[in-house]
Parts: C-alpha cells; sequence; structure tokens
C-alpha cells in the first residue's frame, strides 16, 4: 500500500505540476489559485532563489541555474518531446503485451490504431511548419483584416523585416513571424499555428482517446485479478467496504498485476491533463481566438472592467478617428467590421485627443479645460465588442481544418 500510494502521489503531483506550469498562465486562471501556483513557480519562487543566492554564493549558483533554464525553455531543443515519446513507447510496451492475451478480438483490432494515430499526428504537428516568408508574405496579409483591436497595420516585425500580418507573431524560439500564431508548444518543438493547428487538434483528441481507452482496458484487466484474487463469494464483497478496506485490495490488486496496473494508473492520472488541452481550445476554437488572442482579449477584459474602455458611437463614415484609415490590403475574410475602440486614463476621451499609433491608447489633449467628446461612451461590458475572427462554432471548425466557411457568416 505504501509503494502504491508514493506512485499514485508521484503521477498525481507530476500531472499538477505540468498543469499549473502549462496552463496557469492563461486569462482564465489568473485570479485562481493555479494562478497563484504559477506565480509562484516562474516568479516568487526564482526571486527567492536569486535572493538568498546573492547573499550567500554571489549569484554564481543563480548565473548556472539561469545559462541551463535558459537552453531548456529558451531554446529550441527536443528533449521534453524525447521526454514525451519515451513515457509513450515505454508504457505501451509494458502494457501491450501484457494485455494481448487477456483482452477480446475487438480490442485486438483497436489497440494498433488506437496506438498509431497519436504518432501520426505527433510527426505531422512537428513537421509541418506556419512561417511567414517573402514568398508568402503577400498571401498572408491578404488572409485576415486588421481589426485595429488587438490587431493593428503598419507593424513590422524588428527580427524578420516584414509588415506583421493580421493575427501573427513573432515566436522567438522558432525564430520567425508564425500565420494565426496559437502557442510554442515545447512538446512539439514548433510553433501551433496555421498549417498545423488541424493535426495539433487531431493530436489531443487522440491521446485523450487512446489515455481513456488504456485506462479502461486496463480496469477490465485488474477487475479479472481482482476476482482472480477474491472470489464473488468471498465475505469482503458480500459486506460494506470502509474506504480504508477499498485502498488496500486495490492496492493488493495492482501489485499482483503490476505491469497492467502501473500503466493503467499512470493513463488515468494523466488522460484529464490531455483532455484539459483539448476541451481548452474547443472553447478557443468556440470563441473564434487563438491562445495568443485570448491573453489580448483578457487585457481588454481588463479595462472594461475598470471602467477605462470606449467606444466609438458615431457613423465611422464621418468619423475622422485614426483607427479607421483605409486597410492596407484587401482581404478575403468574410467578417468586416467598423468599431472604434480605445483606452484612457479613466476619463473619458476628450475633443482634440489623438491616438497612439499602433495602439488604442487615447493620448488626451494637453488643455484640461477640452470638453468630452460625446461620440463616445464608456463599454461596460464585453458582449459589446465585436470579435471578427469569430464566425461561430462551425465555420471556426470549419477554418482550422481549412474547409470553406458556410454561407451564413455575414458581414459586420
Amino acid at each position: 500500500m505504501g509503494l502504491l500510494r508514493t506512485i499514485a502521489l508521484a503521477i498525481l503531483g507530476f500531472s499538477t505540476f505540468v498543469f499549473v506550469v502549462l496552463f496557469g498562465r492563461l486569462p482564465f486562471f489568473r485570479k485562481t489559485p493555479i494562478g497563484l501556483l504559477h506565480r509562484i513557480i516562474w516568479i516568487h519562487i526564482p526571486n527567492g532563489i536569486s535572493f538568498i543566492d546573492s547573499r550567500l554564493f554571489g549569484g554564481r549558483v543563480l548565473s548556472c541555474w539561469r545559462r541551463a533554464g535558459s537552453y531548456i525553455f529558451y531554446e529550441n531543443h527536443p528533449l521534453v518531446l524525447v521526454f514525451f515519446t519515451s513515457l509513450l513507447i515505454i508504457g505501451e510496451l509494458i502494457f501491450i503485451p501484457s494485455a494481448w492475451l487477456r483482452v477480446s478480438m475487438v480490442d485486438r483490432a483497436c489497440i494498433p490504431i488506437a496506438i498509431a494515430l497519436p504518432y501520426i499526428f505527433l510527426y505531422l504537428s512537428v513537421v509541418t511548419k506556419s512561417f511567414i516568408t517573402q514568398k508568402n508574405h503577400d498571401q498572408e496579409m491578404k488572409r485576415y483584416p486588421y481589426d485595429k483591436v488587438i490587431f493593428h497595420p503598419g507593424h513590422q516585425c524588428t527580427t524578420c523585416k516584414l509588415l506583421k500580418p493580421a493575427r501573427s507573431k513573432h515566436c522567438s524560439f522558432c525564430k520567425g513571424c508564425i500565420a494565426r500564431h496559437d502557442h510554442h508548444c515545447i512538446w512539439l518543438t514548433n510553433c501551433v499555428g496555421l498549417n498545423n493547428y488541424q493535426y495539433f487538434l487531431s493530436l489531443l483528441l487522440s491521446l485523450s482517446v487512446m489515455l481513456a481507452y488504456g485506462s479502461f482496458l486496463g480496469y477490465s484487466i485488474l477487475s479479472q485479478t481482482y476476482d482472480r484474487l477474491i472470489p464473488r463469494n468471498h465475505p469482503v464483497r458480500m459486506r460494506k467496504q470502509s474506504w480504508t478496506t477499498f485502498f488496500n485490495i486495490c492496492a493488493s490488486v495492482v501489485a499482483a498485476d503490476a505491469r497492467i496496473g502501473g500503466v493503467t494508473m499512470l493513463m488515468f492520472m494523466t488522460a484529464p491533463l490531455a483532455f484539459a488541452f483539448l476541451v481548452y481550445h474547443i472553447y478557443l476554437i468556440w470563441a473564434g481566438m487563438t491562445t495568443n488572442e485570448s491573453a489580448k482579449w483578457s487585457d481588454w477584459k481588463d479595462d472594461v472592467a475598470d471602467g477605462i474602455a470606449f467606444k466609438l458611437i458615431q457613423d465611422p463614415e464621418t468619423s475622422d478617428s485614426p483607427l479607421l484609415d483605409p486597410p492596407e490590403t484587401t482581404s478575403s475574410w468574410p467578417v468586416t467590421s467598423d468599431q472604434v475602440l480605445v483606452f484612457t486614463d479613466g476619463e473619458p476621451p476628450k475633443k482634440g485627443y489623438k491616438v497612439e499609433k499602433g495602439s488604442n491608447e487615447v493620448l488626451q489633449p494637453r488643455n484640461p479645460d477640452a470638453a468630452i467628446d460625446p461620440r463616445f461612451v464608456q463599454v461596460r461590458s464585453m458582449k459589446e465588442i465585436d470579435n471578427i475572427y469569430d464566425l461561430g462554432f462551425w465555420n471556426n471548425l470549419r477554418h482550422v481544418f481549412n474547409i470553406p466557411a458556410g454561407r451564413d457568416s455575414r458581414d459586420r
């Protein structure tokens, strides 16, 4: 029982740590215990170590740590990918030979498919790139319109020396601008973007199915071991069991069938992690945004909550707002918007205001007695803000898989 508890706690702790490290920075968890744990891991603990090291060792330990950490976290190396694939392969080599003769013919047909699909989609996710180059730059500039809320025209990448298309982002790991950048995935040593997002989503789905299916098979086989160790007419099974007795029985079953039991525990405890990734990205598709864009929209949500976001209500055709300059390129995207959003220092925009180039920040006139511009009203809810990249869930899903959107998309 002690060994089983140690293994279970180790797997659970590792899964929780990975979840916090990867998900804790997301806006959704910003004000939750998960966000707090993420800040403790990435901010408070490093700051504490830095303070102790500077006092005791003159900063030498932290210098070595930073060099190692810089390679692990800021270089595009395959260490995490090798760890991930090794964990899959070793687990399968332990589980399948022990389970093969104890499962049905249907399961023997399904197991190879369940195992093969994650590797196929993993390979496609790793080798498929979404770089913006001189050759495809014009095409990417026309793919999406600038919404002038979270993406603005006229920005040039300081590294690639190219104008940044809407929804793109430069990745310091991959050393290039990525079309429809979602995030850089250390598990793939690659950015998830326009061309491989569908493979990444398929990887999450196939991995979740494999882990859930493997957990089910493991449970079925361990149930057979349980019936063999404790027959159905045994007095232990005839009376109500306490939690202590239940866990002791589970430990005995796992110990009697260690190969199946150990891998089943690993699959059962890591399946929620893969499933959480899948659910989060389904949410992003439903919301019509990427992981990168979710952080930008979260900033607007905070601005709205703070009461410093304002929206132009006058007819845009008669407005002189610099945020309504004609687009530099024509996009084939089916949805457009003329909304004008700005944020201030808390005061409504005043007549004679200016807008910081490439942003939505209002620079108030120097005259403190300037009248408030009546064309702007305060935004009180995110529902008042239009996301032009959201075509509705099914059309968003079609777009992810490069299937032409339906005819129900409308211009806004």
